[in-house]
């Protein structure tokens, strides 16, 4: 495995190296502390990293998320799990719009950071409940979400059976080859079922159609 991990802490970087070596034995970790040196790591290395582990606040860095915006940019096809101390609603929403693959507290514990890569390089979409939870209270997602309506979203939604068995794949983070073999469907097929799901949630990505149908009230646990 390929990690590149970039976070100006020093000890931070220490134990999350230590945990990716010790639980992906073999891995390589590249670190670094810095907007340039995330920026040169990812023009090195980023097209066979498995997963980027990138602190939002940092050296270099004036607004929020613009090396993220950047990063997502130059390697499009390339994870990146977003850690940071600052834990506001429309930051993480504006986080998963720009493609990240998930939103980790700097206060979670090992075991669930742990539990949140693995989900991570699986394919998966990693926001801890609690957040979920607060950050749909407050009306953030509800806003962020393209074409979403506040007032009785679930009898809006029409899927077929079909495309809610590829909602509950997509939800549990299994990538469009993984969902064929689990149907026996062509990789054409699926991708029009994920495209009709896509449409009728009015999202642009995997992340926003998870959050619009979890909100809609279906079973979906992004974590």
């Amino acid at each position: 495995m390929q990690f590149i991990l970039v976070d100006d802490h020093a000890l931070i970087v220490q134990a999350l190296s230590a945990l990716l070596k010790a639980k992906y034995p073999g891995s390589t970790v590249r670190t670094g502390s810095s907007a340039d040196e995330a920026r040169a790591l990812v023009s090195e290395h980023g097209s066979d990293t498995d997963l980027m582990i990138l602190d939002l606040n940092m050296p270099g860095v004036t607004q929020t998320t613009e090396l993220l915006e950047e990063l997502v940019q130059s390697g499009p096809a390339m994870k990146i799990l977003v850690l940071s101390g600052v834990v506001d609603p429309r930051n993480i929403m504006r986080v998963l719009q720009l493609g990240a693959a998930g939103f980790v507290p700097k206060s979670l514990d090992t075991d669930m950071l742990s539990n949140a890569i693995d989900f991570v390089l699986k394919g998966g979409v990693f926001i801890p409940t609690k957040l979920l939870s607060e950050s749909q209270k407050s009306g953030i997602f509800q806003e962020a979400a393209p074409g979403s309506r506040q007032d009785d979203v679930s009898s809006q939604i029409h899927l077929t059976e079909r495309q809610k068995q590829v909602l509950m794949t997509l939800a549990k983070g299994y990538p469009i080859k993984r969902i064929c073999r689990e149907f026996n469907l062509s990789e054409g097929t699926v991708k029009t079922h994920v495209a009709a799901i896509y449409r009728a949630f009015g999202a642009r990505n995997r992340t926003e159609a998870l959050i619009a149908a979890r909100r809609a009230g279906f079973d979906i646990t992004l974590y």
